[in-house]
C-alpha cells in the first residue's frame, strides 16, 4: 500500500473514533441546545467524511474483504446516522409537546385509577349505566363532543343522568392521558429502535476496523 493510500487510513480510522467517542460522551437522548447541536452537525460532516476518505484509502479495490466488511458497516453507521439525525430534529419537539410534568408510570397509574373510579361510580347503577361504563372503557378515542354525550345520555334513565356526566367528565380526562401515554411510548420507541442499529453498527465497525489493521499488518499488506 502506498503512504497516501495509508495516510487516508490512518485518517479514516481517527475519524471513526471521534465519532464513536461522541456517542459515549453525548449518551441517549442527553443532546441539549446550544453546543449539542454542534456537535450533532459535527458528528454528521465527519461521519460523511470518514466513508468518503474510507473509499479513497480502499482505491476502490475490494479483494480484502475484512476491508470491505468494514466499508459497508461505516456505510451503515454513515446512513444511519443521518436518518438518526432526522430523527433527532422532528422526534424530540414532538416529545416534548406531549410530555408533562408526570413520567410515564405515573401517568400509567393514574389513567388505571380513573378506571378504578368509573367502575365505582358505575358500581349498583342500571345495566344501560353499566354497558356505557365499559363501552367508554374500551373506547381508545377521547369523546367530548356535544352529539356523543347526548347519545350515551339518552341511554340511561335521567335519574342517572347526573352521575353520568361526572362519569363522562373522568372518562375524557382518561383517554387525554392515555393518548398523551401512547404518543410518549411511540416517539421514544422510534428513538430506541434507531439506537439498535446505529450503536450494534458502530461497534461491529470497530471491531472489523481494528481486525483490518491488525491483518493488514500481519499479512504485510503495509509497506
Amino acid at each position: 500500500m502506498s503512504g497516501t493510500g495509508l495516510a487516508y487510513g490512518v485518517v479514516a480510522a481517527l475519524l471513526v473514533l471521534v465519532l464513536a467517542f461522541f456517542g459515549v460522551k453525548k449518551r441517549v437522548y442527553r443532546i441539549d441546545l446550544g453546543r449539542g447541536k454542534t456537535w450533532l452537525r459535527s458528528h454528521i460532516y465527519l461521519g460523511v467524511l470518514a466513508a468518503v476518505v474510507a473509499l479513497l484509502h480502499s482505491g476502490l479495490r475490494w479483494h480484502d474483504r475484512m476491508a470491505l466488511l468494514a466499508l459497508l458497516l461505516m456505510g451503515i453507521v454513515v446512513v444511519s446516522g443521518i436518518v438518526g439525525a432526522v430523527l433527532y430534529r422532528t422526534v424530540p419537539p414532538m416529545l416534548t409537546r406531549v410530555e408533562s410534568r408526570a413520567s410515564a408510570d405515573e401517568i400509567s397509574k393514574q389513567v388505571e385509577q380513573m378506571a378504578r373510579t368509573m367502575e365505582r361510580m358505575a358500581a349498583g347503577r342500571s345495566a344501560s349505566f353499566q354497558n356505557v361504563c365499559k363501552e367508554l372503557l374500551r373506547a381508545r378515542r377521547s369523546n367530548g363532543n356535544t352529539a356523543e354525550w347526548t347519545a350515551l345520555l339518552a341511554r340511561v334513565p335521567s335519574s342517572e343522568q347526573t352521575e353520568l356526566r361526572e362519569m363522562l367528565v373522568v372518562s375524557r380526562q382518561r383517554k387525554e392521558l392515555l393518548t398523551k401515554l401512547r404518543a410518549q411510548q411511540r416517539y421514544r420507541n422510534l428513538l430506541q429502535a434507531w439506537l439498535y442499529v446505529h450503536v450494534p453498527a458502530t461497534v461491529a465497525l470497530l471491531v472489523a476496523l481494528t481486525a483490518h489493521v491488525v491483518l493488514a499488518f500481519y499479512y504485510g499488506g503495509v509497506r
